[in-house]
């Protein structure tokens, strides 16, 4: 499990807060984290990890419906892939400290970066990583977007690679409409991944100011 979940030990400096334009998507996270606090709530939400059967998880949609605002198809596809990828990695309630979590870190990028971490760690190889984002960036529609970054997540997740979980998620669910922004700033993340990039490609004038 990725050891970015976990407040950091007691007398570390403590993290910042998320950037007021990641503020809904790490609260929403928030709440999926508190989900995957019982056996049965992680295990409702790991439903979602078949992508071809979001449409129907109706065991998440008990869970999180109240949780997904009302943007769509897409929006709730993106809320609900998000929130299964989350389940797989999650730790056990019943066998491990799962503490409290922590889902923001202003160290963590967007997914380029935590690909280049993947790659600097021997977990994917550079070429492996460079074509996946060359394929997701010709994908205009987010399902089969999702579909080419599924198993790369859940493998970078179980080698302890950090992924910023509300950064994908504004990503996934801005990905029909900022396509092109958000698969250029993975791809400078990627083969620019020092520091990560504190703004935002899909943020409005109102958010940036804030």
């Amino acid at each position: 499990m990725s050891l970015s979940t976990h407040q950091p030990v007691p007398g570390s400096a403590p993290v910042p807060g998320p950037p007021r334009w990641l503020a809904r998507e790490t609260a929403y996270m928030h709440y999926v984290a508190d989900v995957c606090s019982t056996p049965q709530g992680r295990r409702d939400l790991r439903d979602g990890l078949n992508i071809r059967r979001l449409n129907e998880c109706w065991r998440m949609m008990r869970h999180l419906r109240p949780r997904i605002p009302n943007w769509g198809p897409d929006a709730t596809l993106a809320h609900l892939a998000v929130a299964a990828l989350f389940a797989h990695q999650a730790a056990n309630p019943t066998t491990d400290d799962c503490g409290t979590p922590h889902l923001y870190d202003p160290e963590h990028g967007n997914l380029g970066w935590s690909l280049e971490r993947a790659v600097h760690h021997g977990v994917l190889r550079e070429d492996s990583a460079a074509d996946l984002l060359e394929r997701v960036a010709r994908q205009r529609r987010l399902q089969p977007a999702l579909a080419l970054v599924h198993r790369p997540v859940t493998r970078m997740t179980a080698a302890g690679i950090p992924v910023s979980w509300p950064r994908l998620l504004r990503d996934l669910n801005g990905w029909t409409k900022y396509r092109t922004d958000i698969a250029d700033a993975w791809m400078q993340s990627h083969y620019s991944p020092h520091p990560p990039p504190a703004e935002d490609p899909t943020q409005t004038p109102e958010e940036s100011a804030a």
